[in-house]
């Protein structure tokens, strides 16, 4: 296809097909793409957003929160009896105010991260671990002041800690107040001791102590989560139906493509023959012979179609996993999603050709076919951010239809534009060439005689072209002559003094392989 012969009318229509029947088409009959993916994370059932129902359920279905059950833990018991211990001995801490507990102080075991918010926990939910034992792990016990432990609640060390920056102020005048005075009752005393607590709590201790509690939650939930057989289930069951559902919709899309390309080259001729004279008959054999011709032409790229589904399969699969991995740290909405999935459909073709090659490309033509092919999914994501925000705005009837059509004719215009640029275009012309320079020599020179044997070809379809003032009979002679030699060398004797018989002027001296080079290295 050269510059001149573009026909931009066609392959514009012959890419919104494809569009309309694949990614703009068939994509509401065989895929559901949704926020957060299709496999449940962390991340996004903390944030409410659930793959699964019977996740959903088995969250809403956790119980109350039982202060007792996570108070009453073994490890919860020994610590405190560790803690008493060290307390009589004088040697006790306070992990909130670093002071070491006076034998009148009174101390409570504090968990750090609630006990109540690892209850009520989405993720420990999800991850199928016991609340009590998480809760009572020693990274996440800690001895504070009664005062402090009370003032905390059920509340995040964040938001404890910014409670305290907040009134600070209020607790520092209130201290001073109650220093001031000269004799205390015994509320006021409490109140005083509840005051100096607070004005000596070490936020950065504080929050040292959340941080390492949180990590070793973090990470005992996650390797619990992502390293069990029903994460890895989950994740190979999405991928698998997306890679199944992904290669059908590729596969039928191509199908009904190919059955429309020939439809609408048969249904005009149709018409033309009906429209003066109909005939029932003659008009259903015409019918009937077009739907053999789509049949045929099925059949005839049925290997071509298995290629597609395959293809589909491994994008499909690919993009659920991708999807998926994304979700571990962040919420993919559903346009994301879909923009994954059809970006992975080229970039598996891209990858199929740049590794395997199979058509023998020069190094300029193989990154000219794999950036093709990467434009194309490109084309394809920009066609579907325009449909995703016209399905928004054309709310009315029939207006997903239309953003469909708005979709395929943005994927259309984009990859009839990229195309043409890579092809034709004088930069990308010298990139392709540049890339060239790094053919080795036996490649060269494979092209070089494939550029022979093609102008040669081209030349003898010339020659038969020509008027030869022969009956038929001497013509079928000279074919029969011609077809029976058995080398190169007589077959180029007999043209010769076929040329030099009937005078025809050749370009070059025939014979003479030094003046053939020269002529077609001018061609």
């Amino acid at each position: 296809m050269n510059v001149e012969k573009f026909d931009w009318t066609e392959e514009l229509h012959q890419t919104m097909v494809k569009s309309l029947v694949t990614s703009f088409g068939l994509d509401f009959l065989l895929l559901n793409d949704r926020k957060g993916g299709d496999v449940d994370t962390i991340h996004n059932v903390r944030n409410g957003i659930y793959a699964t129902e019977a996740e959903r359920q088995r969250y809403e279905g956790r119980g109350d929160y039982d202060s007792h059950h996570y108070h009453s833990h073994e490890n919860y018991i020994a610590t405190n009896r560790k803690g008493k211990r060290a307390h009589q001995a004088g040697t006790l801490t306070d992990a909130y105010t670093g002071e070491v507990f006076a034998s009148d102080d009174n101390k409570n075991l504090d968990h750090i991260i609630s006990a109540k918010e690892i209850h009520d926990d989405p993720g420990r939910i999800l991850a199928e671990r016991d609340g009590a034992e998480l809760a009572n792990d020693a990274s996440n016990l800690a001895f504070t002041h009664e005062s402090l432990n009370k003032s905390k609640k059920a509340d995040s060390m964040d938001a404890f800690i910014c409670t305290l920056q907040k009134n600070r102020e209020d607790t520092l005048r209130q201290l001073a107040e109650l220093e001031s005075q000269v004799t205390l009752t015994e509320k006021e005393k409490k109140r005083l001791i509840s005051l100096r607590k607070k004005a000596d709590a070490d936020t950065e201790r504080m929050e040292r102590a959340d941080k390492y509690a949180r990590e070793k939650y973090e990470a005992t939930i996650n390797q619990s989560y992502y390293l069990s057989s029903k994460f890895a289930t989950a994740v190979a069951s999405a991928s698998l139906n997306s890679g199944f559902r992904m290669g059908t919709r590729q596969m039928l899309g191509l199908i009904l493509a190919e059955i429309w390309f020939e439809l609408r080259e048969r249904i005009p001729h149709i018409i033309r023959q009906q429209r003066n004279s109909f005939c029932a008959g003659k008009c259903l054999s015409e019918i009937t012979s077009a739907l053999r011709a789509c049949q045929e032409r099925v059949q005839e790229k049925f290997s071509s179609f298995l290629i597609a589904f395959k293809d589909g399969v491994i994008g499909g699969i690919l993009s659920g996993i991708t999807t998926t991995l994304l979700n571990i740290f962040l919420t993919t909405e559903r346009m994301i999603v879909r923009l994954i999935r059809e970006m992975w459909n080229n970039l598996v073709q891209a990858f199929k050709v740049l590794v395997f090659n199979p058509e023998g490309l020069s190094p300029g033509q193989l990154a000219k076919a794999v950036t093709k092919l990467i434009a194309a999914g490109v084309a394809v994501a920009g066609g579907v951010m325009i449909n995703e925000a016209m399905a928004q705005i054309l709310i009315f009837p029939f207006g997903s239809e239309l953003a469909a059509f708005c979709g395929a004719l943005t994927t259309g215009i984009l990859g009839l534009v990229m195309n043409y640029y890579l092809e034709y275009s004088e930069v990308m012309q010298r990139v392709w060439a540049f890339l060239d320079k790094f053919k080795d020599k036996f490649q060269r020179s494979l092209e070089y005689f494939q550029a022979v044997n093609a102008e040669l070809d081209r030349y003898l379809v010339e020659l038969t072209a020509l008027e030869f003032s022969v009956d038929a009979a001497a013509l079928n002679h000279f074919s029969l002559h011609l077809d029976s030699v058995n080398s190169e060398i007589e077959r180029g004797l007999l043209l010769r003094e076929e040329v030099s018989r009937r005078g025809i002027a050749l370009p070059f001296e025939s014979g003479n392989v030094a003046s053939v080079r020269d002529w077609l290295n001018k061609r």
